[in-house]
């Protein structure tokens, strides 16, 4: 498949994340500024022991390469809003795996206000979220209105290898139908509440939130509520 992505984040979520879209022949580009360590391997299967102090994204393009699919490129950056342009601006689509609340909030921002279509992902413990977005669709802040204070990253709370690969993958699965232009999942929130259930994903499909700041300087504000539905 043809295309362009910036995948925020090269951990948990952003190795599984790239392995599938570097295998559907996806030009990547991979965005992170912090290093490998001890205690990312149990869940970050991209890594071993070699890569220990490494920066995530070199180690991880790295990676792609031994497996066959070289191309991508590393940018060992954090994103915000002084770097988006430069690392976003040929992305077609761009992926949040990151566990920074304010990372993700800025990727969203971002793709809103430049009219492109962005999945953002997030796993803790047992399970995980994944939104898509698109112009026209209800957005992340329509969701979760703004980041929180304090919230739990990967480190503090802790999370199982397991949820990373499947939250990793339905990750995968939004970005390449953007990709393929199909929207349907613009404007909706897969969720994973705890894999030891069995429980099967939930999707949440969102109403653009009135007063909403993001939608408000969206180059294509939604133009009509969706209803919601579980």
């Amino acid at each position: 498949m043809s295309g362009r992505v910036l995948i925020v984040g090269a951990g948990g979520l952003g190795g599984p994340i790239a392995y599938a879209l570097a295998a559907a022949g996806v030009e990547l580009t991979v965005c992170d500024d912090d290093r490998v360590e001890l205690s990312n391997l149990q869940r970050q299967v991209q890594f071993t022991m070699a890569d220990l102090g490494q920066p995530k994204a070199t180690a991880l393009v790295a990676e792609l390469g031994r497996r066959g699919t070289p191309g991508a490129r590393a940018e060992v950056r954090r994103f915000d809003a002084g770097s988006a342009a430069d690392l976003a601006a040929g992305a077609d689509v761009l992926i949040d795996g990151s566990d920074d609340p304010a990372t993700k909030f800025a990727v969203a921002d971002w793709a809103v206000a430049t009219g492109r279509a962005h999945v953002i992902a997030g796993v803790l413990r047992w399970g995980g979220t994944v939104f898509a977005g698109a112009p026209g669709s209800a957005c992340y802040r329509c969701l979760f209105e703004s980041p929180p204070d304090d919230a739990p990253t990967c480190a503090d709370a802790g999370v199982v290898g397991a949820a990373c690969a499947v939250i990793g993958g339905l990750a995968a699965g939004a970005a390449l139908a953007l990709l393929a232009g199909d929207r349907r999942g613009a404007g909706a929130a897969i969720a994973v509440d705890d894999l030891r259930r069995g429980l099967a994903p939930r999707t949440v499909r969102l109403a653009p939130r009135p007063g909403c700041p993001s939608c408000a300087r969206a180059a294509r504000p939604p133009m009509s509520p969706m209803s919601a539905t579980i």
